[in-house]
């Protein structure tokens, strides 16, 4: 782990997001450009692996020359005490991957969209002689406006420099392998458009074309098996995308896309009218090649009929002389000598052959005569142990037991023997007997805090039968394990056997917010409180919501808001208790006293010019407001002019107020005032 180191005096590694079979990615920070970097680290195994390391940092190089909106962009190589590493952009985000699992299938038209952007990216990388290699939604990163990126350039080129028995590197995106890659032929830009192609069928299907119990049986089905129809499970697809998927998956690269660029022209002009119903692409056909039967060559067949070992032979020419008799007789008495010297040697000769065939027999017979028989050896595998040691015994066999793993025989059946079937064995030979334990057996590792997807590469490349998950909502991040369902950390398990379950973090639950307005305090703290989000309530008065029920609710309706959230309530103390008022009214009653007296009798005017005085006029006010009653006398007053009169009305909320104004006996004055219209002013 590296977290909290600085790399280089610069790049300050702060937590693991990510990691696969060659590599962990970190959340970084570049303390001298100050950004978010992700650092790729390359896996301690690998440290000393002398090769691969140049070859991985020759790639990673390379790569850092790609400049593409659709590529995650490489700052900085580098090494540091065994660490490689290389700096790239951060992306927030998810994995391809990840996206199809929660949304998978993808609709047609985001498909297009995706694999648009990613084939652009590898366009440009084979224009810049990089073949990508290992192509897979693992390896694609995509943000929330569905923009793309693609990753692993380097490392999926160093990937394959690394020996034959990295088996488990090799095939670690087996599911995406071209034909040619699983023969372990060499890749080309071609291998990159037959997994181009996969990508796309599992956006549009959800699932991956070809599955299988270990990574060979599905390397076998990309190698023997056409790609599957995926019209066949959503026929709504056009048939014009489907060939563009099963174009790029032939199994001869001969018929798949010239290049990226033309992958790329298909699949944007797919959804043309034009196109929507054109014919089903079918492979062609190649002659297969019949197999030959080659005649063994032997030695003697190397000899022509006419060969054959000449004799050459003498002519002797005989000629006529005359016989000498004192030579007949010495040469009469010569053979003599010679036919006793012949039967003298033919009998040390008779001897000496009965000698040899005595010490033949000796040697040869008398031993075969003495020795065991030999004794066919039967075919006891797939019998239980017990059985084939029965049968042996009776043969008059000696049996040792060897156990051994195998996923082929159940336990105590017979895997193999030594000597095998069929073998001939000496009676009384020891006969090994290799009994099965059944499929070896692991410890399940404890897998708690670490992300589903790698995960899920990871136990698929070990050979597990499947992996699933059970999405639970968690504080910790969105897809990490929180907790095994089975099976459980540190159990035995057969791999091959196996489907590991994880729950996986979803992140907070969020909650829709209903519409808690005009509903009463209680009913929303009871709502809020059953979904497990926090309320803070103010109060305040209001016209026209009753007291006690909700305002106004922050944040609003048909909000996401994540679970323990705080959600702001204003409850109404109803309408707000108002003062009274008070109003200041002035009116002038005016004096009509001179008119009355020039109506007087005419005697009048016979008294003393000196002497004459001004007619007074009585003035009763009368007020009903808060605290006055209209029958109850307000004021009084006389006048002998016009006069002005100020009076202070007192008026309660929602009433009013009414002033009465009599001159003499007449009502001159009478106004009603009420409380709103006194509140306006």
């Amino acid at each position: 782990m590296l977290e909290n180191q600085l790399l280089s005096d610069r790049y300050q590694v702060k937590r693991l997001i990510g990691g696969g079979g060659m590599a962990n990615v970190y959340l970084g920070f570049d303390t001298i450009l100050e950004r978010e970097v992700a650092i790729k680290a390359l896996r301690m195994e690998y440290a000393n692996d002398e090769e691969f390391i140049s070859r991985f940092y020759r790639e990673a190089q390379s790569a850092t020359s790609l400049s593409h909106p659709n590529i995650v962009s490489i700052y900085d190589v580098g090494d540091e005490n065994d660490i490689y590493y290389m700096v790239m952009e951060h992306i927030e985000g998810m994995t391809l991957k990840e996206y199809i699992q929660l949304n998978g299938p993808i609709s047609v038209e985001e498909s297009v969209f995706i694999m648009e952007q990613v084939a652009a990216a590898i366009e440009h990388a084979h224009a810049n002689s990089l073949i990508h290699r290992d192509i897979k939604p693992q390896n694609i990163l995509i943000d929330e406006h569905k923009d793309v990126k693609v990753t692993d350039f380097g490392i999926a080129l160093a990937l394959s420099a690394t020996s034959l028995t990295q088996t488990n590197s090799v095939l670690g995106s087996v599911h995406y392998l071209s034909p040619e890659q699983a023969r372990g032929g060499v890749a080309t830009e071609k291998s990159d458009i037959y997994s181009l192609g996969i990508v796309l069928f599992e956006l549009l299907t959800g699932r991956l074309p070809f599955s299988g119990e270990s990574a060979v049986s599905i390397a076998l089905k990309h190698l023997q098996h056409e790609t599957p129809s995926i019209r066949r499970w959503h026929p709504e697809i056009p048939q014009s995308l489907e060939n563009v998927v099963l174009k790029a998956t032939t199994k001869d690269p001969l018929h798949r896309y010239a290049d990226v660029l033309a992958f790329q022209t298909d699949l944007v002009t797919s959804l043309n009218h034009e196109r929507i119903n054109e014919e089903k692409f079918i492979q062609p056909e190649e002659p297969g090649e019949k197999t030959k039967q080659v005649p063994i060559i032997t030695d003697d067949a190397q000899l022509s009929e006419k060969d054959e070992t000449l004799q050459h032979t003498k002519s002797v020419t005989q000629g006529t002389k005359p016989v000498d008799t004192k030579s007949e007789k010495n040469e009469e008495n010569s053979k003599k000598k010679v036919s006793k010297k012949k039967k003298w040697t033919l009998w040390l000769l008779s001897i000496f052959l009965l000698f040899l065939i005595g010490s033949a027999v000796a040697l040869f017979l008398l031993p075969n005569l003495l020795q065991p028989d030999d004794i066919d050896m039967p075919d006891v595998v797939g019998e239980s142990f017990e059985d084939g040691e029965e049968q042996l015994v009776e043969l008059g066999f000696e049996v040792e037991r060897e156990e051994v793993f195998t996923d082929e025989y159940e336990q105590d059946i017979i895997a193999e023997t030594d000597p095998e079937a069929g073998a001939s064995v000496k009676e009384g030979s020891t006969v090994t007997l290799y009994v099965s334990l059944g499929e070896e057996t692991e410890s399940f590792s404890d897998y708690t805090g670490q992300s589903y997807s790698q995960v899920e590469r990871l136990l698929l490349q070990q050979g597990y039968q499947d992996v699933q998950r059970i999405d639970r909502y968690s504080d910790e991040p969105e897809g990490q394990i929180i907790a095994h369902s089975e099976p459980e950390a540190g159990e035995e398990v057969v791999p091959g056997e196996t489907t590991a379950i994880f729950e996986v973090s979803i992140g907070k639950r969020t909650v829709e917010l209903d519409d808690l307005e005009g509903m009463t305090e209680s009913s929303a703290r009871e709502y809020l409180s059953e979904n497990d989000l926090v309320i803070d309530v103010s109060e305040e008065y209001s016209d026209s919501v009753d007291e006690g029920r909700v305002i106004s609710q922050s944040p609003s309706a048909d909000s996401e808001v994540e679970v323990g959230s705080v959600v702001n309530l204003t409850i109404s103390l109803g309408e707000e208790e108002q003062p009274p008022v008070t109003e200041n009214v002035t009116f002038t009653v005016p004096y009509t006293g001179d008119e009355t007296a020039e109506d007087s009798d005419e005697e009048d005017e016979q008294e003393t010019e000196n002497t004459t005085q001004t007619p007074r006029q009585d003035v009763r006010i009368y007020i009903s407001d808060m605290n006055h009653d209209l029958n109850e006398l307000y004021e009084t007053d006389t006048i002998t002019e016009d006069t002005e009169f100020t009076i202070r009305l007192t008026i309660a909320p929602n009433t009013t107020a009414t002033y009465k104004v009599e001159r003499d006996d007449e009502v001159v004055i009478q106004k009603t005032i009420s409380y709103d219209d006194v509140e306006g002013d």
